[in-house]
């Protein structure tokens, strides 16, 4: 029995979805055409299915999505965060210092090296843990 449809072209219903996922789940996948069944992806690679039917998605013409990143803002500032370019897997990991388009080439300046990145985003506390 499905207890919601969430319509990925919907804001709210997309937020919320996301919201009662694991944090640890990056990807979703359609698994039937017919968009019953979803493959949910990890971050670490692995997959889990899920038939259950309790989640259903309005897919719009789509067959996979993929969770929004928040990005560091100024309150992030000091705060132990990944940074990374697009198009490389690994991230640098060390305080935000800055954020500042103006002054380099790219926005987010990290506290190590001084060195600017097109993406940062805060670390949860259970990375935090993993990296210690």
């Amino acid at each position: 029995m499905t207890q919601r449809i969430f319509d990925i072209e919907n804001k709210k219903d997309y937020a919320d979805l996301w919201d009662i996922l694991p944090d640890n789940i990056e990807k979703i996948k359609q698994r039937f055409q017919d968009g019953s069944g979803i493959v949910y992806y990890t971050k670490t690679g692995a997959c889990v299915f899920d038939s259950m039917e309790i989640i259903k998605i309005n897919w719009h013409n789509k067959t996979e999505i993929t969770r929004p990143i928040q990005e560091a803002t100024e309150a992030d500032i000091g705060k132990i965060c990944a940074f990374w370019e697009d198009g490389y897997k690994e991230p640098v990991y060390s305080r935000l210092h800055e954020i500042d388009c103006e002054k380099h080439c790219y926005k987010y300046v990290a506290e190590m090296d001084s060195s600017g990145y097109e993406h940062c985003r805060r670390l949860t506390k259970q990375e935090i843990k993993e990296l210690c």
